[in-house]
């Protein structure tokens, strides 16, 4: 139960952060309405490209996934990976990102959706299954593939 609290919590967090953001020294916030992109046939709900285009990071969003990514490919090598370990690690780093954020607009929208999924996933390879655990892992590599397919 501790570990939903704290999904929820993290994603409260990330919104509640990057609501704070100023952008051109004025206030910059999020709900239902401003998530919307305006692209026609775009759903805000689906991660997708920009017009057949990267979305852009800014320089700390880039230099905290590049990080987890190198993490994420060390325990990879490993003959016998702790997945416990690795949640443990990934969250560390994804609890950074957040608390870091200072992006906005629509590259910022679809960021929140890949990170949804993402902390979903991480939560996953917490669990005392190894199957669940090896097909978490396995789901997160995918994830972190995706990630490079629409951010750049």
């Amino acid at each position: 139960m501790k570990t939903g609290k704290l999904f929820y919590g993290l994603i409260f967090l990330f919104i509640a952060g990057c609501n704070q953001h100023k952008a051109d020294s004025t206030t910059h916030e999020h709900d239902s309405t401003t998530a919307k992109t305006e692209q026609p046939g775009h759903d805000e709900t689906t991660l997708s490209l920009n017009e057949g285009k990267k979305w852009k990071l800014d320089e700390t969003t880039r230099f905290n996934m590049n990080e987890t990514k190198q993490v994420f490919q060390q325990t990879a090598e490993k003959s016998n990976p702790n997945y416990i370990a690795l949640a443990t690690d990934l969250q560390d780093r994804a609890n950074k990102l957040v608390s870091e954020c200072k992006m906005s607009g629509k590259d910022h929208d679809m960021l929140h959706l890949w990170l949804e999924k993402y902390l979903s996933t991480i939560k996953e390879l917490r669990a005392p299954e190894t199957t669940t655990q090896e097909a978490a892992f396995h789901k997160i590599e995918e994830q972190l593939k995706s990630f490079d397919h629409y951010f750049e």
